[in-house]
């Protein structure tokens, strides 16, 4: 019985041997880890691949992707600041992230696995120098992090491993078939992969809130989940990249980058409509006695054409649309102001009920009035009139504000005015 015994452990543990030996080397493999920053810089610098790919490069380096730890006007590096700076053991918010990890590149992760894919790779040495960088704002190392070509065509190319297998790092993996062989010294090879045409692919950053497996769940875009969500079921049948690649004036500029500010108005006064009307008239009702109300109606319908998820949506946060409103008298005398904001009014991560823009607590939402893929967003304003007024000019506007007090992050985007007289006259 006991030679027996013996018999069944040793061929348990040559069926474990056998097992492990029957593993696929790429699920095995660790993921690669650069000691320092210039590593990491030096092994995701694309700069090579403009001789080759002049065009796709030039448009590339118009994108936010090119700039993705400053962002626009610099606001996401104010963002990664006030994170990083939230782990302070004595004022910081995340202070008690200290005992869920001693770990400078675990806590980072929550922001800076989309904005610098690359730190999945660093080891914690390389991840407290860009730490450092960020809050030292050394903009010749942070300029040189960026989601570029190896990122996209490498490191983020394949989505489903346990099926695909890692991405081989000889390799590049586009939309097309180029015959295997790729001109560059480190990237020998090329392959098509269908996911890179998926909207999931584009999903890995662009969607949220993260709460599933973050140690700090933020919502920051909800770019995939509106357009699955919104988008699709009422008809829509472009994704990501046929509206961000493939439509004219796009390819590898991924819009928008609202720091290109007459690129970006040309793409939303096409994509973005607005329309008012007014009129000005007396109203009569019998109660039993007559009551005559002079008024001014004013009708206001916006609407996204063409965009395949809520707008605004992402980061920064306190982008929105400012729908103005006002109504004057013939002497100049204001008789109505009014303001309407459209855009995605998120939760704070607790009880309390208000709005949050900051990098941290952004959970869920509070209220949603930004413009929804097809659907228009109307508004109806009744002005009354003083007695003694008869005549009235009424103006209406729509602005986008990418980023309040920033001059160049404001887009007009279309204008009403029109006299209105009681007595039926027009301009």
């Amino acid at each position: 019985m006991k030679g027996l015994k013996v018999l069944v452990l040793a061929a348990v543990v040559c069926a474990l041997a056998v097992c492990v030996l029957m593993i696929p080397e790429t699920a095995m493999a660790k993921t690669k880890e650069y000691g320092t920053l210039k590593e990491v810089i030096e092994a995701y610098d694309s700069s090579r691949c403009k001789p080759c790919h002049e065009q796709i490069y030039k448009d590339w380096e118009k994108a936010a992707h090119s700039m993705p730890i400053m962002g626009p006007f610099n606001k996401t590096l104010g963002t990664l600041q006030d994170y990083l700076k939230q782990r302070n053991p004595e004022k910081g918010e995340l202070k008690k992230s200290n005992e869920v990890t001693k770990s400078i590149k675990e806590y980072m992760m929550p922001c800076f696995v989309c904005h610098v894919p690359q730190l999945k790779e660093m080891s914690e040495k390389a991840a407290q120098e860009l730490a450092d960088a960020v809050l030292k704002e050394n903009y010749d190392v942070l300029e040189k992090l960026q989601i570029n070509c190896i990122v996209c065509h490498n490191q983020m190319a394949i989505i489903r491993t346990f099926r695909d297998g890692n991405p081989e790092p000889d390799t590049v993996y586009g939309n097309k078939d180029l015959g295997g062989a790729h001109a560059d010294k480190v990237f020998t090879k090329s392959k098509r992969h269908e996911m890179i045409e998926d909207a999931s692919f584009c999903g890995q950053c662009h969607q949220g809130p993260n709460i599933l497996h973050s140690a700090e769940p933020i919502w920051c875009v909800s770019n995939l989940d509106s357009w699955l969500q919104s988008y699709i079921p009422n008809g829509g049948d472009k994704n990501c990249q046929d509206c961000h690649m493939r439509e004219p004036g796009t390819g590898h500029r991924f819009p928008p980058n609202y720091q290109d500010h007459k690129y970006e108005l040309d793409r939303l006064k096409k994509h973005i409509k607005f329309e008012a009307s007014a009129m000005a008239y007396t109203q009569q009702i019998k109660v039993p006695e007559l009551i005559s109300t002079p008024m001014v109606v004013i009708k206001t319908k916006t609407w996204s054409e063409g965009i395949g998820h809520r707008f605004t949506d992402g980061c920064p946060s306190p982008s929105h649309f400012l729908l103005k409103v006002k109504v004057t008298a013939k002497d100049g005398k204001e008789l109505f102001n009014e303001t309407k904001y459209y855009f995605p009014q998120k939760k704070r991560g607790d009880s309390v009920n208000t709005v949050v823009f900051a990098s941290l607590r952004k959970l869920s939402l509070m209220r949603d009035t930004a413009l929804q893929p097809f659907k228009t967003n109307e508004e109806t304003f009744e002005v009354k009139l003083p007695k003694e007024v008869e005549d009235a000019t009424v103006e209406a506007s729509l602005i986008l504000v990418i980023e309040p007090g920033v001059k160049e992050s404001i887009y007009d985007l279309g204008s009403f005015k029109k006299f209105v007289s009681t007595k039926g006259r027009k301009q």
